[in-house]
């Protein structure tokens, strides 16, 4: 449940960052969807703050996949002793 959570956050993050690197589109820097919103909060937003979120939230991802990766490999050599 914690990996969707977090590949759902990713996704959102890296839209909202990628959005952002086009200010024309939204009159200038701004939230793009619900999840970010809640992620982000109300103020300082700006490109490197978005970006620094996007990358925090990919390695999380990263971390919580090979956690459960060790954990499922980790299970098959407990149950096979």
């Amino acid at each position: 449940m914690l990996i969707i959570c977090s590949l759902l956050s990713n996704i959102s993050l890296s839209q909202n960052y990628m959005k952002s690197l086009i200010p024309e589109a939204n009159d200038g820097i701004g939230i793009s969807n619900r999840i970010s919103y809640w992620i982000i909060g109300e103020g300082n937003w700006s490109q490197e703050r978005f970006k620094m979120l996007y990358e925090q939230s990919v390695l999380i991802t990263i971390i919580l996949l090979l956690t459960y990766v060790f954990t499922l490999v980790f299970e098959k050599f407990k149950k096979t002793s």
